[in-house]
């Protein structure tokens, strides 16, 4: 290949890449106009929502879809935001709570499931759901700076940050799913006529041993854990970590020892994994992780009772 033909490949190749990274820009301000008007949906919705209320609510509630589905802190105070997120874990909700303002004074709930704690191949990945907030959010950036769950090319690549969301948010955009003005992230889980019989065969099946082989706390986890702490102790609000109940948790020893871990942090911990063990009612679930809004109801007076002092 003589030099004449190398300089037009390179000529070639730079153009593509400068085309390229203009389009990139051109789809990237375009979605962020875009995603900032979507306030619904879990696409990018309920975490703009929750950024818009975050420092204007008394209770905030944090976790995943236990917490979305178990949690109606509206009983505690009307002006309260469930941020409960599916599929999510602790490095999503301490990413979020140190974007808290410290100087505010709110009740936070933290829900907590152990089961990533004890994980072995648990890397924090969950972070990446806020990838839409890249290099627009200076502490959720940051956050996942630090998480090495970003790619060189994002750096470069804006656009990439929406991969996955793009259906999401223009759904949501063009047909909103609920009015947010009047919702406080609070999802209940009802359980139709046609679905009670599945329920209650679900329910009837014997539980799987879910105890992981490591009995280890997984690092990660708990870095991300230690930082909920330090930003507590830093910030003027009281934070409350909970495990809300399951049908039938067959390992209690990560109780035991996550449990231990909590009093030795100084983190206020109540784990109500066994609460409804003794009732026969079917009707307080969905399935075997999930209550139905029934039983989320008598969940949330019982926790209620619990923390009223606390707020």
């Amino acid at each position: 290949m003589d030099s004449k033909t190398t300089s037009k490949l390179l000529k070639i190749v730079l153009l593509s890449i400068a085309i390229s990274f203009v389009i990139d820009k051109v789809v990237f301000f375009g979605m962020n106009k875009i995603s900032d008007k979507v306030m619904t949906g879990q696409a990018i919705g309920k975490l703009n929502h929750f950024l818009s209320v975050k420092d204007s609510v008394d209770v905030l509630v944090f976790g995943n879809s236990r917490a979305n589905h178990h949690i109606n802190a509206e009983e505690l105070n009307p002006n309260s935001f469930n941020n409960g997120t599916d599929g999510i874990s602790i490095a999503y909700n301490s990413t979020l709570i140190n974007t808290l303002d410290k100087s505010i004074k709110q009740l936070v709930i933290v829900h907590i499931d152990t089961k990533n704690f004890f994980d072995d191949n648990y890397k924090g990945t969950d972070i990446r759901s806020l990838k839409t907030k890249y290099l627009r959010n200076d502490s959720i950036t940051s956050y996942l700076e630090q998480s090495n769950t970003i790619s060189i090319l994002q750096n470069f690549y804006y656009s990439m940050n929406y991969n996955g969301n793009v259906l999401g948010i223009l759904k949501n955009y063009l047909n909103p799913s609920y009015n947010y003005k009047t919702y406080n992230g609070y999802d209940p889980l009802t359980v139709s006529e046609s679905q009670e019989k599945m329920r209650d065969i679900v329910l009837s099946k014997d539980s799987e041993q879910n105890c992981s082989e490591s009995l280890s706390i997984n690092p990660i986890a708990l870095d991300y854990l230690k930082k909920i702490k330090h930003f507590s102790e830093e910030s003027s609000k009281r934070f409350v970590f909970v495990t809300t109940p399951f049908y039938n948790d067959q390992c209690k020893a990560d109780n035991k020892i996550f449990a231990t871990l909590m009093t030795e942090l100084g983190l206020n911990y109540f784990d109500y994994s066994d609460l409804f063990i003794s009732e026969n009612d079917n009707s307080l679930w969905k399935d075997k992780t999930h209550l139905s809004a029934r039983g989320a109801e008598a969940f949330t007076t019982y926790f209620i009772q619990e923390v009223k002092d606390m707020y």
